[in-house]
């Protein structure tokens, strides 16, 4: 991993601006790269932790996956695009919190490797810290009014319609009808093709 005060190549400062972890991984499993955001993770050892420069995980059903998916990202790295291993699985929290999110993804690389350059990527989403979009942002890029801005937040959220009719003391009938203008402005017809383009529409910053 990058040691204190090395010179840091830019694609890796640009990952230490993102809130989710992500690690490179180089052969033999082991981590080559690992962002702020992954450290800080793996310190709270609350599921995941970095320990003698590999992901170590609670669960033995999660430990089983990530060994798998590391070996086959490995195995098929140098593969076609087709062929790439992709794999995603919740690592359980001791305390029973959400659990988190780990994706990960092969880098294919060409014929000539070389050596220690990165074999897979690793991210972690931590559904606590996973903001969702802000208003200002919803409203520019959708053209929503505030009070429609604000119900697409909670949606993307998760949150029901029925709470949010409660939480904001408003009548269901009026929750319905933003809930309509929001999918027309966002040119949806249904609940799921609304989540997924609030979601796409989300990347999350560090804000320092």
């Amino acid at each position: 991993m990058v040691a204190a005060g090395e010179t840091l190549h830019p694609l890796e400062r640009a990952l230490d601006w993102l809130a989710d972890g992500v690690a490179l991984i180089r052969a033999g499993g082991r981590v080559l790269y690992a962002n702020d955001s992954f450290r800080a993770i793996a310190r709270r050892s609350d599921g995941i932790a970095l320990r003698q420069g590999t992901i170590q995980l609670v669960g033995v059903d999660a430990r089983a996956r990530l060994n798998a998916a590391i070996a086959a990202a490995f195995e098929r790295g140098g593969g076609a695009p087709g062929m790439s291993a992709v794999t995603d699985f919740p690592v359980p929290r001791p305390d029973g919190a959400p659990p988190y999110l780990l994706s990960i993804r092969p880098l294919l690389q060409g014929k000539r490797e070389a050596p220690g350059e990165p074999r897979a990527i690793v991210f972690v989403c931590d559904p606590l810290n996973h903001k969702a979009a802000d208003i200002r942002t919803l409203r520019e890029v959708f053209g929503l009014t505030e009070a429609e801005a604000c119900l697409a937040q909670a949606l993307q959220a998760g949150q029901q319609l029925a709470d949010y009719a409660r939480d904001h003391a408003v009548s269901l009938n009026t929750v319905y009808t933003h809930l309509r203008r929001i999918k027309e402005k966002a040119c949806c017809n249904r609940m799921t093709e609304l989540i997924c383009k609030l979601n796409e529409l989300h990347m999350p910053l560090r804000l320092t």
